[in-house]
């Protein structure tokens, strides 16, 4: 399964359980991280996008 098939499987997978779009329920989730685990979280982000070849595309 290509990269971006199992991205889409994973975020549609994490909506049907949250409920909630996969960017809102991150947004909650990143809220309640420690400094040190958001810190992580950014650099396993990072990585990711990079290995995947994926644009950040800012709201505004």
């Amino acid at each position: 399964m290509p990269d971006m098939e199992k991205v889409k499987a994973l975020t549609s997978l994490l909506e049907e359980r949250s409920g909630l779009d996969v960017r809102e329920a991150l947004v909650r989730f990143y809220n309640y991280l420690s400094i040190e685990e958001t810190r992580i979280f950014d650099k396993e982000t990072d990585y990711l996008l990079d290995t995947l070849g994926v644009e950040i595309e800012l709201p505004f």
